[in-house]
């Protein structure tokens, strides 16, 4: 099945909120080896929503349709679907008892012009919104599978978890999923990572791509489940072509594998002097989420002598830096130098010493 994911609300075209649904939708997607062909947002204007809805479905199996499921009068997107499927629309007195048993216990009163998200094309099928009045529903036509979703992500995630996740996985079943080998490199161009890459390639008919995420330059490599095997030579190719510069395969994230193997100790200290807000702004997403409850500074001058790691970077010169970490008695150092020397260069060199620091961490944990 091939999908698209179109997004409804003026505030995403008027450039007031990021659409970050169609990215988190197409992630799952692609998990389950199902491809998105495109990502679409309209504002509330309905002939461009129901040209929007011919578009997708001229290019995909797969529609999920996200916003306008509100109360309000710019929330009409169950009626376009409504209007371009042919379907009429039923009330539903389950989605009025969910709405009810929503808001009355925290003291809301409930209005009639709540009752607009009771009314879903005939013969959808409802999904319960455990974080939201608006029901999400699934309706087949035109030979179109179509999921029409509320609009805030937590409620996007919670619909996907009570039944999306199960109904695509029992789908999925017995198809020819289409997946992709990553390699994120760091310490060179993208167009001298590229020359590499084809090279090693050369003469394969195969799907690639690059894609710069500073400072590392990811490969990918696509192709069929069913022709893995057959691949198996020509992506070892690609892994001996980019050994030298490889950090990471497919999708690892550095800092995410820095906090699993601090997640032992209950007391760390981190000192940076070398690279700005780079480091701490890569660390402190992930390090909230596995040192709850645990000891854990950032300084740009001091280090906690006290804590049980104690990780450093410091400046050595303009184009290297010391990395070093204390863990018990034993203290690890090491000299990290950044390949890009020119002056322009220096932000690159500040995230090429944090990106290479934490993996020296990793490797000494």
């Amino acid at each position: 099945m091939i999908a698209t994911v179109l997004g409804i609300g003026t505030e995403l075209v008027d450039g007031q909120i990021v659409n970050k649904n169609a990215a988190w939708i197409s992630e799952k997607l692609k998990n389950l080896g199902l491809t998105t062909k495109l990502h679409l947002v309209v504002p509330d204007e309905r002939k461009l929503i129901s040209e929007a809805l011919d578009f997708c479905a001229q290019n995909s199996d797969l529609i999920f349709v996200t916003g306008g499921l509100g109360p309000t009068t710019d929330d009409f997107t169950r009626d376009l679907i409504s209007e371009w499927t042919g379907l009429s629309l039923k009330w539903d007195e389950a989605s009025w008892q969910h709405i009810k048993d929503r808001l009355e216990p925290r003291g809301y009163v409930v209005k009639d012009i709540q009752k607009q998200q009771c009314y879903f094309p005939e013969g959808a099928r409802i999904i319960t919104n455990v974080e939201g009045t608006a029901n999400a529903f699934y309706v087949e036509a035109k030979g179109k599978k179509i999921f029409v979703l509320p609009g805030p992500p937590r409620e996007i995630e919670a619909v996907w978890k009570n039944d999306i996740a199960a109904w695509l996985s029992k789908s999925v079943e017995g198809m020819d999923p289409y997946i992709t080998r990553h390699w994120d490199t760091i310490g060179m161009g993208e167009s001298d990572v590229a020359t590499l890459v084809e090279q090693a390639l050369a003469n394969v008919n195969v799907e690639k791509g690059y894609r710069v995420h500073l400072p590392y330059v990811e490969v990918k490599m696509s192709f069929y489940k069913s022709q893995e095997e057959k691949m198996r030579t020509h992506v070892e190719h690609v892994t001996e072509a980019l050994k030298g510069i490889t950090i990471t395969r497919d999708q690892q994230d550095v800092p995410l594998m820095l906090s699993l193997a601090l997640k032992p100790f209950h007391s760390v200290s981190v000192q940076d002097s070398s690279t700005g807000q780079f480091l701490i702004n890569r660390m402190l997403p992930v390090m909230r989420d596995f040192m709850t409850e645990k000891s854990w500074s950032f300084s740009s001058h001091s280090i906690d002598q006290t804590a049980q790691v104690r990780l450093m970077i410091e400046p050595k010169d303009e184009h290297s830096c010391w990395v070093s970490i204390d863990r018990g008695n034993k203290r690890f150092t090491d000299i990290i130098e950044a390949p890009y020397k020119t002056m322009p260069m220096r932000e690159r060199r500040a995230q090429y010493f944090a990106e290479m620091a934490m993996i020296f961490w990793i490797r000494h944990l």
